[in-house]
């Protein structure tokens, strides 16, 4: 806190660190809006700072977002089955467009999160290329 007694902490201690990174875990909401919903927490600049300064910190955030990703992983198929209806002009029940667009951004995002975040899990097949080299020598050898 300030000297005045008013603003946002900015001092690390271990148990606020905790229970920032504890928040994080639980929660499908940005850093931004659990800094919001939480005023005596620091900001997000201060956040960022710790995760720069602070090695401990760096580690339990990064565990605090896989953890986040993973839940923001197991949402997707809520979002998907979530649909909002609308009635034409005919009297026809239809599935509103603008509402699927959106919710098709929310879970591209998620999942963009979780690929990045735990790429073992969410991430895309990768490929691995090995180049052998043999010796002719050692080949006709094992013809022999």
């Amino acid at each position: 806190m300030q000297a005045n007694g008013v603003g946002r902490q900015s001092m690390y201690t271990d148990e606020l660190a905790q229970a920032i990174c504890d928040k994080i875990a639980a929660s499908s909401n940005s850093l931004k809006e659990i800094l919001a919903s939480n005023p005596d927490w620091p900001c997000s600049e201060t956040i960022y700072t710790w995760i720069y300064k602070n090695e401990q910190f760096a580690d339990m955030y990064a565990k605090a977002k896989k953890a986040q990703a993973q839940k923001l992983a197991d949402e997707l198929e809520d979002i998907a089955r979530e649909k909002k209806y609308y009635i034409d002009a005919e009297g026809n029940e239809r599935v509103d467009p603008g509402f699927t667009a959106s919710q098709r951004l929310i879970a591209d995002t998620r999942k963009w999160i979780a690929c990045k975040l735990i790429p073992k899990v969410y991430g895309d097949k990768q490929q691995i290329e090995q180049t052998v080299t043999v010796k002719h020598e050692d080949a006709l050898k094992d013809l022999e």
